[in-house]
């Protein structure tokens, strides 16, 4: 057997371990938290436009990602078959497809998600929760297209980002209630 068929095997075979651990429970009337491994850092950001509360660092060892799981109660959301193996990984989603689309629609399924717990409340960049902020207080902090157009805007409280409903805001939320139903 060659080096590539016995890792395609040996890949199977976690998956099957996977599959067969899987045994997730998640309070419908609760709101899962999440911690995402490196690999999904576009579906993290996604669940945080969703509204959902989801750590993200590149930088998180699996060591790092085991505990935050465990002690602050978050789902772990993974493509990596090694690390979900692992005995001390209770909590997660085995995300098979690399398909965004695919895997927003897999968790929203898995955790029994029926509606968005707050579409674009929170910092894309850190997860914070954002604050409504006047409107004269980012007049030479945005472009001054966007201050002239916009009537609301909402900051980090964390890194200092700004929000505005842009244009892509439609197709966002178009997108995401497709992907519920």
């Amino acid at each position: 057997m060659s080096k590539s068929e016995s890792r395609k095997k040996a890949t199977t075979q976690r998956q099957q371990q996977i599959r067969s651990k899987a045994s997730f429970a998640h309070a419908a009337d609760s709101r899962p938290l999440f911690v995402a491994d490196v690999m999904l850092g576009r579906l993290a950001k996604w669940l945080r436009i969703a509204g959902f509360d989801v750590l993200y660092s590149n930088r998180f060892t699996d060591d790092e990602l085991v505990a935050l799981s465990k002690q602050q109660g978050r789902i772990l959301l993974s493509r990596d078959t090694r690390l979900l193996v692992r005995k001390a990984v209770k909590h997660f989603v085995f995300l098979e497809s690399e398909d965004i689309q695919s895997q927003l629609r897999q968790v929203f399924e898995v955790t029994r998600t029926a509606s968005l717990p707050g579409v674009l409340t929170r910092c894309l960049s850190c997860n914070e929760t954002l604050m409504d902020v006047p409107r004269e207080r980012v007049r030479d902090k945005v472009p001054p297209f966007v201050f002239e157009t916009q009537a609301h805007f909402k900051s980090c409280p964390k890194c200092g980002k700004i929000y505005w409903a842009g244009t892509h805001r439609q197709s966002v939320l178009r997108t995401l209630e497709k992907l519920l139903h």
